[in-house]
């Protein structure tokens, strides 16, 4: 390798161009849907058998930090190991987001230690995403509620995953971390479960509310199920609402404002949450059927913000996974045989469904049954689509709408952070090799790393670049670098 130190600290002169100024001991970086493990012990400068006191995390607001202590990890007093879990819901500017399009926080938290005795700061950057596969991704060990053989730190690991994710426990609150695998991070968990499991009828009920490794594949998966809200992006004016007055691809059946039982859009559905897969599909699907039909669709409901709640209306939309599409009243029957032109029109709605969820990709779910009371539209499904299941409800409880049972997609492979990217900014350059030499790295200032992050660094630049800068060249490194030197730990 012909390549110079001097080479290297030119290409994180140029990147510290671009870097603000933190007058901080050390820099730590993670994920926010991780946990992000913080090592005071391994930094370069800290002495071997240090001890480790007086942590302040004045700068955290309202974001988890457990010890190595607090997840029986080790002793902290002797390790000085932590881990960080960023608030999910601390998302927008005002609460110091400096990337409110990411999902979850995103910024830099700061505080203080004292080690042997000496005040130390720290600051601790957060990056969008989450990591899927090696380190940083949620471990497990069979973890389930009240099991003494819990691996706190896993159990800390998958609650923020879950929280992240958005998956929240009965009652529609968010989970804490604290390592502790309770009633509410069970009823969370099975939510998240039971959408991946996504079978007819699957409810909480129905999975074993045990993180093994298919679980925990799910949780580190590229595609894991989120949970949203359905927005719908042009609803009629909110007290107007008529279904004679449908705009764009969807609207949302609003719920009975209370005293006059009226659907007027003053009152938004409650049943409006579910996976980020179900919602993919009802959007495409709505599109596709628009320009197919001409015809907006209605949705009439999903899930309640927890899925349990969803009992009370709809028993079998409690996981976010089941959709309720409005149909014409004129096909409010059971059908004579003779199929309409208001039948051909659900039929047809109901095929772009199933061809979007067919066609969706990792990030849609796709159509497993549909249930209707009307045999015309039954008899339809069957002859168009005949490998999608279609269930005739007898009852005539399905005749003002069709009910669709969404299925997941294939579980795609967890994404690893790029080899080099010590600061999970998604991009392997100066700023990489300015954390390492801050000792920032996984193994810090180690020959491994250090190669790690050359092998990855654009090799077509490396590679025209072999001498050592000429004297104006290292004038403008050392120039540049001031600020480099006043963050820099003391080795």
């Amino acid at each position: 390798m012909r390549h110079t130190y001097a080479f290297y600290i030119l290409i994180a002169a140029v990147a510290l161009l671009d870097m603000p100024c933190q007058a901080v001991d050390f820099d730590f970086y993670g994920r926010t849907g991780n946990g992000i493990e913080v090592d005071f012990s391994s930094r370069p400068g800290v002495p071997a058998g240090a001890t480790f006191s007086g942590l302040s995390l004045s700068g955290f607001g309202s974001h988890t930090v457990l010890t190595s202590s607090n997840l029986n990890q080790g002793n902290f007093l002797n390790d000085g190991r932590l881990w960080v879990f960023a608030d999910p819901a601390r998302n927008t500017p005002a609460l110091g987001d400096v990337d409110p399009a990411a999902r979850g926080f995103q910024g830099t938290l700061q505080g203080s230690i004292l080690i042997n005795g000496q005040q130390k700061t720290f600051a601790v950057t957060i990056q969008p995403g989450y990591t899927g596969a090696g380190s940083g991704s949620v471990g497990q060990s069979l973890e389930s509620i009240n099991n003494p053989g819990n691996n706190k730190l896993f159990v800390a690991q998958q609650q923020q995953r879950l929280r992240y994710l958005g998956f929240v426990r009965e009652g529609g609150a968010a989970i804490a971390v604290d390592g502790l695998f309770g009633p509410n991070t069970d009823s969370a968990l099975r939510t998240f479960q039971a959408a991946f499991v996504a079978g007819v009828n699957t409810s909480q009920n129905n999975v074993d509310g045990i993180i093994g490794p298919n679980t925990a594949g799910w949780l580190n998966a590229a595609n894991a199920p989120t949970w949203e809200e359905l927005i719908d992006p042009d609803p009629q004016v909110p007290g107007t609402f008529s279904v004679n007055s449908m705009i764009g691809n969807f609207d949302i059946l609003p719920s009975r404002d209370p005293g006059t039982n009226l659907r007027t859009g003053l009152t938004p559905q409650i049943e409006r949450f579910g996976t980020n897969w179900a919602l993919n599909l009802w959007r495409s699907g709505s599109a596709d059927a628009k320009a197919a039909t001409g015809i907006t669709q209605l949705m009439n409901a999903m899930s309640t913000a927890d899925g349990y709640g969803s009992a009370a209306a709809h028993s079998t939309h409690l996981v976010g996974m089941d959709i309720d599409m409005h149909v014409d009243s004129s096909t409010w029957n059971f059908g004579n045989g003779v199929t309409s032109l208001a039948e051909q029109r659900v039929i047809d709605i109901a095929v772009a469904y199933i061809d979007a969820g067919a066609s969706g990709g990792p990030e849609s779910g796709r159509v497993i049954r549909i249930i209707t009371s009307n045999q015309d539209i039954r008899a339809g499904l069957i002859s168009l689509r005949p490998s999608t299941p279609i269930s005739f409800d007898s009852s005539g409880s399905h005749q003002n709408h069709l009910h669709l049972d969404v299925g997941s997609p294939t579980r795609l492979a967890g994404r690893a952070d790029l080899p080099g990217d010590f600061n999970f900014d998604d991009k392997v350059d100066g700023k990489d090799f300015l954390v390492w030499q801050r000792g920032g790295s996984r193994n810090p200032l180690s020959a491994a790393d250090l190669a790690l992050w050359q092998s990855s660094y654009n090799a077509s630049l490396t590679a025209t670049i072999v001498n050592v800068p000429e004297p104006s060249s290292l004038a403008f490194v050392f120039s540049t670098v001031s600020c480099w030197f006043l963050r820099r730990t003391v080795r």
